[in-house]
């Protein structure tokens, strides 16, 4: 493979790796702004204490409500934890794959020196001309 295929080769690597990291980041973002989510919920149950007084049956229903919303949070929060793993290992293959090509660009830049080398020496110029 000659360095020029290879150097495309790295091109299309590079922006298959920006969109996967880019997907990561927002998959990222998305669980921390869930998380987020999770402590506000549970900072307003803790400052609402049923001992206040008031309608208690409103107090038990908006304490259940908190609880059920609480979970159906947490649930999504392991589905986008399971998602950012996924994303995390398609962003790491992509980044080995640029890795392995600039690995391929240099030996085959090695290689097109060898061949400059060989074919200068079998026209009878000096091996760097």
């Amino acid at each position: 493979m000659t360095p020029t295929e290879v150097r495309k080769l790295i091109s299309l690597a590079e922006h298959g790796k920006i969109r996967d990291m880019a997907i990561y980041a927002q998959t990222c973002r998305k669980l921390d702004g869930l998380q987020a989510q999770i402590d506000g919920v549970r900072a307003d149950k803790q400052e609402h204490d049923l001992s206040r007084g008031g309608d208690l049956n409103a107090l038990a229903r908006w304490e259940r409500w908190t609880e059920a919303e609480i979970t159906k949070l947490q649930s999504q929060h392991q589905e986008i934890e399971a998602e950012k793993e996924t994303t995390r290992l398609v962003a790491l293959r992509s980044v080995a794959k640029v890795q392995a090509l600039e690995i391929l660009l240099k030996k085959a830049l090695k290689e097109e020196i060898l061949i400059n080398r060989r074919r200068a020496e079998q026209n009878g110029q000096p091996p760097d001309a």
